[in-house]
């Protein structure tokens, strides 16, 4: 597969990403969609590493980087606690009911790493408009994760109902961010790298 081919493959995998991303409010399949969500954005985030690597620089080309091995550290990491979890008594089990939160957390780790990355592209400029779009795209279920982790930490493990509806229009304008940015990463393929 060529770089050109690539940028454009991921850049739908980043529209696919958001459509998984929205099932996170969808009950019974949000974990699914945390972790296919998580998969399909790190490849969406590699082609934007692919693409922009030359112009954002050290720091935006090596958060990408650093935001996709994050992620994949965390499911294994939680994958051993789901093996761990099965061999601890009923008692140790109640100890960790708030820790479903962590769950959630492959998401959160793209996303922050894309808003770090959104920084370093509002310096360098390296999409030919909306260079914001990625600190937009991106801020938005990092702050919301951190927020609900804090909140269910501190509440003994309840969820806060009461902001169901901001929940969800936050994760509206996350999805509708991310579709945006995986169509400009889609169709952004310079034209030297489409003819090589």
């Amino acid at each position: 597969m060529s770089k050109s081919q690539f940028i454009k493959l991921s850049g739908w995998a980043f529209i696919l990403g958001s459509f998984a991303f929205v099932t996170i409010l969808g009950g019974s399949i949000a974990f699914a969609g945390s972790v296919i969500s998580s998969i399909l954005l790190a490849v969406g985030m590699l082609g934007m590493r692919a693409r922009y690597r030359d112009i954002v620089g050290g720091f935006g080309r090596n958060i990408l980087l650093i935001g996709v091995i994050g992620m994949v550290l965390m499911h294994m990491v939680l994958a051993l606690m789901y093996f761990g979890v099965r061999v601890l008594s009923v008692i140790q089990i109640q100890a960790l009911e708030g820790l479903w939160i962590l769950l959630f957390a492959g998401p959160a780790v793209l996303l922050l790493a894309l808003t770090l990355f959104g920084l370093a592209a509002l310096r360098s400029k390296p999409i030919a408009r909306l260079n914001w779009l990625p600190v937009f795209a991106g801020i938005w279920y990092p702050v919301l994760y951190f927020f609900l982790a804090g909140y269910i930490f501190t509440n003994n493990g309840a969820y806060p109902g009461q902001y169901q509806t901001a929940i969800e229009m936050l994760i509206s304008i996350q999805f509708i961010a991310l579709c945006v940015l995986g169509f400009i990463l889609a169709t952004d393929t310079p034209q030297e790298m489409a003819t090589a």
